[in-house]
């Protein structure tokens, strides 16, 4: 898997948003369902386990997501 990660007002920031979203995902399942169900869920989803162990760790080892950009019409 490509690393996909940019560097953003000095922080690393991922851009790949699939990634991104399944962790976010993965954090809320944390919150909600606990720590097997969202480890589960990020393993289904083929999250390397370098990642899920980075999330889980702390809060301020997670890479932010790239905010959404807005889209004009």
């Amino acid at each position: 898997m490509k690393n996909s990660i940019d560097d953003v007002n000095g922080e690393k920031v991922r851009t790949d948003k699939v990634m991104a979203e399944l962790v976010e995902r993965g954090v809320a399942f944390h919150h909600t369902l606990g720590r097997t169900v969202a480890t589960a869920y990020l393993r289904e989803h083929s999250v390397p386990v370098e990642v899920i162990r980075r999330v889980f760790s702390s809060v301020k080892a997670r890479r932010p997501a790239r905010p959404a950009r807005r889209r004009w019409r």
